[in-house]
């Protein structure tokens, strides 16, 4: 490795290697994004662990010109990880993520009907009695873990019922995630993988084995909705076609996996994030308990002040400039949303949970490019069912412990939080 590949020709350095599981553990770090977006919005995090540096963007308006910009920032070479990948691991473990046009277009619309609002508006009676009787048994029971009893319950029933997946693999579902998710945590080490071969390991999605688990249920699922369609995206999935062929093994499982992953991680950490913010802004939730506020921008908000993935990551294609950083062919550069989040020139007062916020154009399911989270319309509806059942049967929400935040630089997730829920 070359002092060109580590080092930019010009521009400011981020003052905390980002790339560092071990940054976020205990908090984020709001105060060098702050410093970041007032003096180097685009900024160069250094790396000493082998891999090549990349590019941390933490403003609003950058981040939206990297995602806006396809031609110059591709998706092919990664986007869930700052590490770097050869070739051929990029094109064994490629999702919908990890697609340019054409192709990402055609892949994102075979399931793109069942994630739009009128694909899921069967599946509202559903999560609210989900809700209902999540929240009754919970409700004056003392204190719990949000987390294991509630957080991440009503997004993985929700999921079953999308994808069709037998409610019985619901807790499968929930192991591998964690286990995909959590490979830099060591809560989440499984010694039934521990002797996988590294060979085999680079070439699965997230590096971690449990994929292959993942992968095992959705064969057998597509087998069945092969024989005999039902009205679930798994049928879609296993029916599709693109470019008139149908889709290969290794398309049809990485799309699997991506949904299974994407679409309980996601939700399920915004519950959480939401659920301590309004254990510490109490006087938020009496307003809107009080005066029946808009749940629709309560959800907003809540997203917003979570921002479940901390960033995605684009390769640029050619050199380029971006608000005075010299952005070279090769490099890879970091759109850090949870930064953009709290970004002043967009929100006012950002370091606040404000639970009617109006003007809220926040990005934490992405913003601005093709890739807007798929399941954005799924997670919004399952946030807001529970904020309206939690009005009406919840008075008040306690902390009882403090929060225990998941090992990653990616993922923004809470293994552990412990609350009480206090009846009206």
């Amino acid at each position: 490795m070359t002092a060109q590949d580590t080092i930019p020709t010009k521009g400011p350095t981020t003052g905390l290697d980002l790339s560092d599981a071990g940054v976020w553990h205990k908090a984020v770090p709001y105060e060098e994004f702050a410093r970041m977006r007032r003096e180097a919005p685009v900024a160069w995090n250094e790396r000493h662990d082998g891999h090549k540096g990349f590019w941390a963007v933490a403003s609003h308006e950058a981040i939206m010109a990297v995602s806006a910009d396809t031609e110059t920032y591709s998706s092919r070479h990664g986007v869930i990880s700052l590490d770097d990948f050869d070739s051929e691991q990029n094109d064994a473990r490629r999702t919908l993520l990890e697609m340019d046009a054409p192709q990402h277009g055609a892949m994102r619309k075979i399931t793109f009907s069942g994630f739009s609002p009128k694909g899921i508006a069967h599946l509202e009676a559903a999560i609210r009695a989900k809700a209902i009787s999540l929240l009754e048994g919970l409700i004056d029971a003392g204190p719990f873990d949000a987390v294991s009893l509630l957080s991440k319950q009503l997004p993985i029933s929700t999921l079953c019922s999308l994808l069709g997946v037998p409610m019985q693999r619901q807790e499968d579902m929930i192991r591998w995630s964690d286990l995909l998710i959590g490979s830099d945590d060591p809560d989440f080490v499984d010694p039934a993988y521990a002797h996988f071969p590294e060979e085999e390991r680079r070439m699965l999605p997230f590096g971690h084995p449990a994929s292959l688990d993942a992968f095992a249920m959705g064969r057998e699922l597509a087998q069945a909705r092969r024989a005999s369609p039902q009205h679930d995206v798994v049928s879609v999935l296993a029916n599709a076609t693109v470019d008139g062929r149908p889709l290969t093994d290794n398309e049809f499982c990485n799309y699997f996996l991506m949904l299974v992953v994407a679409g309980n991680e996601t939700t399920r950490h915004s519950i959480s994030h939401g659920l301590a913010a309004l254990a510490d802004n109490p006087g938020e939730w009496a307003r809107f308990r009080a005066d029946a506020l808009n749940p629709r921008l309560a959800t907003s908000e809540i997203v917003r002040w979570a921002s479940p993935v901390f960033f995605v990551r684009r390769v640029a294609m050619r050199d380029a400039q971006l608000m005075g950083a010299n952005i070279r062919a090769g490099d890879k550069v970091a759109m850090y949303f949870i930064s953009g989040n709290r970004d002043e020139a967009y929100f006012d007062q950002p370091d606040r949970f404000i639970i009617d916020r109006v003007q809220n154009p926040h990005m934490g399911f992405g913003k601005g490019g093709p890739h807007y989270c798929l399941g954005n319309h799924v997670a919004q509806l399952q946030i807001r069912i529970l904020l309206e059942e939690m009005a009406l049967r919840v008075a008040r929400i306690e902390r009882e412990g403090p929060m225990d935040r998941l090992r990653s630089n990616h993922v923004h997730g809470v293994k552990s939080l412990p609350i009480s829920l206090h009846s009206v």
